[in-house]
């Protein structure tokens, strides 16, 4: 068995004795990770939390990268069942040492300074650790596992907490959060004096500014993106400007139809576009990065809705976590791995440009290449787009 002890603040936030206690306190997240676990609703009939998004978590952790002084400085808030964690006060002790200074902040009776002690076990499953994630589960894990620095995490624990009080609190949390307008976003920095800083800065974070998408910067930008520096627009300074931005944008709104649940989970669409494609890079390399008929607008987005569609079905049928890009990954180097590269090398019989039409044919023949390679019939047969291909 293992134990922590940390020194923190216990309090009682209304009068009501009944009223649950919480303790306050920092720790590593790598520390907490150890002794905190999710009990999920899908694992667990008494669960709260929804499943773990490995897209989110990375998204967070991709948040810290993103600038050496981002930080996280709201809490993550924890729950003890009854009798699991005990409290040892040290105000007396603490109060006789500072006589001229208030600890309690004129709180007066809801606030109390102290010890709190539980013990563990290290082989123990997340559901059956002492204290159970209500809120942050994705902060929690993404903080973990930046590498860079064993960050500090604030922690607010519930206090011999029921499952019906942990249950409350997730809904109550849950159902409270409204995300910012972008035009109060707006008016917070108009009026500081180096805005362009700090519009930058945003958007390295991942926040909507002005024009600029941060999503649109993370495709350019970051380096576990297959079109890094490949984006033609101004914000791009190093690359070759190879692939116009409304693609990338067409491509998004597609995946968005597709997957509608991801309407506003950016974190996780990202996540799982840069996985699909690249899957696709590194499946035709030799096509990558270069002015071809594979690099163009139209065949970008008939590639992308191609692959959408059949990573719905097999999100849809249990063959893939939509939710873990690895997966996704994976998922998406099987379904290439039935179209030849050739199919784009050969001369097509159709002028490429950039609309519905030109779109589905190319669609269309993808559908089509993937059934005679199923069928061991010649890879090209019946198909309209490519000229010849033995």
């Amino acid at each position: 068995m293992a134990s922590r002890s940390y020194f923190g603040y216990l309090v009682r936030q209304r009068i009501d004795e009944n009223t649950p206690k919480l303790f306050v306190f920092w720790a590593r997240a790598r520390d907490i990770r150890q002794w905190a676990g999710v009990k999920r609703v899908a694992e667990s009939s008494e669960g709260t939390q929804r499943v773990l998004r490995p897209t989110r978590s990375r998204a967070i952790t991709r948040f810290l990268k993103s600038n050496t002084i981002n930080t996280i400085p709201n809490n993550i808030l924890l729950a003890f069942e009854p009798g699991v964690a005990v409290f040892t006060s040290y105000r007396e002790e603490l109060e006789g040492c500072l006589q001229h200074q208030d600890l309690r902040n004129g709180c007066n009776q809801q606030i109390d300074w102290g010890l709190l002690y539980f013990e563990f076990d290290k082989d123990a499953s997340e559901c059956q650790r002492p204290a159970l994630v209500v809120d942050g589960q994705h902060r929690l894990y993404g903080i973990s596992e930046f590498s860079d620095e064993d960050l500090p995490l604030l922690a607010v624990c519930i206090i011999d907490a029921s499952v019906q009080e942990q249950a409350f609190q997730f809904i109550v949390i849950n159902n409270k959060a409204v995300r910012v307008p972008i035009d109060n976003v707006k008016a917070i920095i108009a009026h500081l004096d180096d805005e362009e800083q700090l519009q930058t800065r945003l958007l390295q974070a991942g926040v909507n500014y002005g024009n600029m998408s941060p999503v649109l910067r993370e495709v350019n930008d970051l380096d576990t993106s297959p079109f890094q520096h490949l984006l033609d627009w101004p914000y791009n300074k190093k690359g070759p400007k190879l692939v116009p931005i409304s693609a990338i944008e067409q491509a998004f709104r597609f995946m968005k139809s597709v997957f509608d649940f991801m309407e506003d989970d950016e974190d996780s669409m990202l996540e799982v576009f840069l996985a699909v494609w690249r899957a696709v890079k590194g499946n035709y390399l030799d096509l990558w990065g270069k002015e071809n008929t594979f690099m163009t607008k139209v065949n970008i987005n008939a590639l992308n809705e191609f692959i959408m569609e059949r990573l719905k079905f097999a999100w849809e049928m249990g063959m893939v976590d939509i939710f873990s890009p690895e997966a996704v990954e994976q998922q998406v180097q099987g379904i290439l791995r039935l179209i030849p590269s050739i199919f784009w090398e050969l001369s097509w019989s159709i002028k490429i440009q950039d609309n519905a039409n030109v779109r589905n044919l190319i669609k269309s023949d993808l559908e089509k290449l993937v059934q005679n390679v199923k069928l061991r019939r010649k890879w090209n047969e019946d198909l309209n787009v490519p000229l010849s291909g033995e």
